[in-house]
């Protein structure tokens, strides 16, 4: 069963601005590394979609990684990304994590709150869908 909140299929740079800080305050500080990370996602662009259609995968990005029109250089995403090529963001409910070499090799799952940021989204007034696997902003 899913939830689809509004549905303008659009999303402006202030509207990104503002889920991608919510998703830093409401999930916690995101890493290039999942053992290190307290929260996980995936997207792809426009661009992508229209080459390679390659999915990146990391940690939110960070407050302070988040700027007026796009996702900085060199945060937990580790290169720029503008929000007008922004095409697809998945967070999962549950993320896999994994550590260390073979003797010290840990590994893990982690739980993310993607009801709570769900309200959260819903009450900024930010499109997005529910399910019971993911929170997904989808533009296409």
């Amino acid at each position: 069963m899913a939830a689809m909140v509004s549905g303008g299929g659009a999303m402006t740079d202030q509207q990104w601005k503002v889920f991608f800080e919510t998703c830093a305050r409401v999930l916690g500080a995101g890493d290039r590394d999942a053992g290190r990370s307290l929260s996980w996602c995936a997207w792809t662009t426009f661009t992508s979609l229209a080459t390679d259609v390659n999915y990146w995968k990391s940690g939110v990005p960070h407050a302070d990684d988040v700027d007026a029109g796009f996702i900085k250089d060199s945060g937990v995403w580790g290169q720029p990304f503008l929000y007008r090529d922004l095409a697809h963001i998945i967070i999962p409910r549950e993320f896999f994590w994994e550590t260390g070499e073979l003797s010290s090799y840990r590994n893990g799952t982690r739980q993310q709150d993607i009801t709570a940021l769900s309200t959260e989204l819903t009450a900024l007034g930010i499109d997005h869908r529910l399910t019971h696997l993911v929170l997904e902003v989808k533009l296409y």
